[in-house]
């Protein structure tokens, strides 16, 4: 085998074996970090209306997330948020309400029966990857992660 071809194969392997969808999404801990809290908040939750979202990014601004780590929110809506969005992996979907304690305006019913909220998106991949070193291996290895570490273990809880 050439230099090459062992070249790519190892830098295939380091990508593969990486932490967890974080790790692979931002290259800093501190937004490793608030991102794993973020995506626990919202795995417990089972999705947030923006209001929700609001309070958590204050919430992690003032470090009552987890005690002795503080976050911007800031560069919790333009690193985080931003990326999930973009990426596709979280969604804003408008959702029926269900429950009484969804509903956000009781007094109004007739005209707020869709509440719109923050969710996870299972990603549609093939089951085997792309072939080679390229873009849509490392998008398809950022999916299958996605798949595995988030939804999978949503379902479970």
């Amino acid at each position: 085998m050439s230099l090459r071809v062992l070249t790519r194969k190892a830098k295939m392997e380091l990508i593969s074996t990486e932490g967890d969808i974080c790790s692979l999404l931002f290259p800093r801990k501190r937004a490793q970090h608030a991102c794993r809290l973020f995506l626990g908040y919202l795995r417990r939750r089972g999705g947030l209306t923006r209001s929700e979202l609001s309070m958590f990014a204050w919430d992690l601004q003032a470090g009552k997330i987890e005690k002795g780590f503080r976050y911007s929110r800031t560069r919790f809506y333009t690193n985080i948020r931003r990326t999930l969005l973009t990426l596709g992996l979280m969604a804003i979907e408008q959702r029926f309400v269900d429950t009484p304690e969804q509903d956000l305006a009781p007094e109004r019913r007739r005209r707020r029966d869709v509440i719109e909220k923050y969710v996870p998106v299972r990603q549609p991949i093939p089951k085997r990857p792309p072939d080679g070193l390229n873009l849509p291996r490392l998008m398809w290895i950022i999916c299958k992660r996605w798949n595995d570490d988030f939804l999978k273990k949503s379902r479970s809880s």
